[in-house]
């Protein structure tokens, strides 16, 4: 009885003790954002081409098995561009779009701190922008409105200095996406756009960190 008492004991201990952040019955709390900027100077013409595009993307869920989650995300992107044609002439761009979206994740532990995972998210999206063609001291300026569908799978690391908390990176992706602007007004024609590939119409600099809630997490 003594020897399968302490059986028992020893066997309670090392669940405990093996039990970590990415562990069944564990809520995940995810805060990232990314910033992408890209631009282009013609050396003939000196026109330039620019585009800025920051976003924040928070998720919620919930670690159905070991090291497999599954959750709901929501996401904000604004992104900027300027395009100059002539010396006088150019259009400027910019709009905010919002995602909805669920996701699942599973983790490849390498050790104690490291961890390889891969994401497969699919969702919604809507926004809307505004379009200034400029020249001269002219400016016209028309809105738009954009709808659409995307999803992907992406790929990174993470790492976990503390047992609650977690550092994480994207460090590429596939992305698959159909929206449509529709523009103000009659003058100008719906655009669809579907696009398939690596690190199209993603950021590839995104960078986030997560809490870990769950049973004994922040225990010291």
């Amino acid at each position: 009885m003594i020897l399968l008492c302490a059986f028992t004991f020893d066997s309670s201990a090392q669940r405990k003790r093996k039990r970590t952040a990415t562990s069944q019955g564990n809520w995940v709390l995810r805060v990232g954002a990314g910033f992408n900027t890209n631009s282009s100077t013609d050396e003939l013409t000196g026109f330039e081409n620019s585009s800025n595009t920051f976003s924040f993307n928070p998720t919620l869920s919930y670690m159905v098995i070991d090291n497999l989650e599954i959750g709901a995300n929501v996401g904000v992107a604004n992104t900027s561009s300027r395009n100059e044609s002539s010396a006088t002439a150019r259009i400027e761009d910019e709009g905010t779009d919002f995602t909805f979206g669920l996701f699942a994740q599973k983790y490849f532990p390498l050790n104690n701190w490291f961890a390889f995972y891969t994401s497969a998210n699919i969702g919604l999206l809507t926004g809307s922008g505004e379009t200034s063609n400029i020249n001269g001291s002219t400016t016209s300026t028309s809105g738009y409105v954009n709808n659409g569908v995307q999803g992907g799978l992406n790929f990174g690391f993470g790492f976990t200095p503390y047992n609650a908390f977690a550092l994480y990176s994207d460090f590429t992706g596939l992305t698959i996406s159909n929206t449509k602007r529709n523009p103000d007004g009659n003058t100008l024609p719906t655009v669809s756009n579907t696009s398939a590939g690596f690190n199209i119409a993603r950021n590839p600099i995104n960078i986030g960190i997560a809490w870990y809630f769950g049973r004994g997490l922040w225990r010291r």
